[in-house]
């Protein structure tokens, strides 16, 4: 937990006890039987406007996801998840917030259409806090009334949309409506691996889902440990045959795997291995990156491929068959018939081009 979400955590206690400790004084002062009522009453209506505030803003996301070309895995609201693949809905704990979970089609002009489809559910709540406060000052309500309760807790919801990202560990990475409009580059970098990801789910191959991406500017700096976006640019290098291109990003990115998460780390280390067996012929290198590989993953089959690399440029045929085979099967059964993805197309096609069927 970063110190900003601490910050967040403490701030959110502070206000919390602050409030039930002032209602706690109010009610020994003027007795329970007037504040009870009163504070439930408050307390309902600010959690149905926050809901329905809530529903206004997911409803902006939804339909600008539909028109900047973003796949709607599924939307929540609350406490309920609606799955767009199976239609069903089911119970998502208790929460008070919501999102639209979405996978952008093609990465070509992601940073517009990004922001267009975040920036849609501020304005939609913008749009409905104008409306509740022409109505309020016309009827020259009391802050306390339901319209004022209602336009306080939109404000609420608009503040959080504006919170930054980095404040709430969920967001940290894909960031929030504020976030996602200022299109940082951590956050376009992560949107960017969505859009591939999304490409290779719909039957694309890398190669061809990563035509025409720059990935210069999306690249963590040099005191920042490799990203997901690292390991797609190094694929993007693999199924181009540019070798060279590949194991500068991949040498690059070892030097600071360290601290990385763990599947990135394993990851590096299994194509740095791959490209070492199977066009360096450096068996040496290839078995030190298998030792990485075995301590760090977190599948028991997942340095499978590499040992099949091994096997093939030591001339050991059966052997690079039979685990090129086990991983093949393993793969398919814990991915539901999709292989993973990961670099792993480029070394099947040199150890098993039928791999497909």
């Amino acid at each position: 937990m970063t110190f900003a979400q601490r910050f967040r955590r403490v701030l959110f206690w502070a206000l919390t006890g602050g409030a039930l400790a002032r209602l706690y004084v109010l009610g020994d002062a003027r007795g329970w039987a007037i504040v009870g009522p009163v504070a439930l009453r408050i307390t309902g209506l600010t959690l149905l406007a926050w809901y329905g505030h809530l529903l206004i803003h997911e409803a902006g996301h939804l339909v600008a996801s539909r028109l900047m070309k973003f796949q709607v895995d599924g939307v929540t609201l609350g406490p309920v998840e609606w799955n767009a693949r199976t239609r069903e809905w089911s119970w998502a704990g208790l929460s008070l917030g919501g999102k639209i979970a979405t996978l952008p089609i093609g990465a070509k002009d992601l940073k517009r259409r990004l922001r267009v489809v975040a920036a849609a559910g501020p304005v939609m709540t913008l749009s409905a806090l104008a409306v509740l406060s022409v109505v309020w000052v016309a009827r020259a309500e009391p802050i306390t009334s339901n319209l004022g309760i209602a336009i306080v807790t939109g404000g609420l919801v608009l503040l959080s949309a504006a919170t930054p990202g980095r404040f709430r560990a969920a967001t940290a990475v894909a960031g929030n409506d504020i976030d996602q409009v200022l299109g940082g580059r951590q956050v376009i970098a992560h949107w960017t691996y969505l859009a591939v990801v999304q490409g290779v789910l719909s039957g694309g191959r890398p190669k061809d889902v990563t035509e025409g991406i720059d990935f210069g500017p999306l690249l963590p700096p040099s005191d920042e440990p490799p990203a997901a976006i690292t390991l797609i640019c190094a694929i993007h290098h693999l199924e181009r045959q540019d070798f060279t291109g590949a194991k500068a990003v991949l040498d690059d990115a070892a030097l600071r795997a360290a601290e990385a998460l763990q599947w990135v780390h394993t990851d590096v280390f299994h194509q740095r291995g791959a490209i070492a067996a199977l066009v360096d012929h450096d068996l040496d290198r290839a078995i030190a990156c298998l030792d990485v590989v075995k301590r760090r993953q977190s599948l028991p089959w997942y340095a499978d491929l590499l040992e099949a690399c091994i096997a093939k440029a030591s001339g050991d045929e059966p052997m690079a068959q039979q685990r090129t085979t086990r991983w093949v099967n393993e793969a398919r059964a814990a991915t539901g018939g999709r292989l993973a993805f990961g670099g792993n197309e480029w070394i099947l096609d040199r150890l098993r081009p039928d791999w497909r069927c």
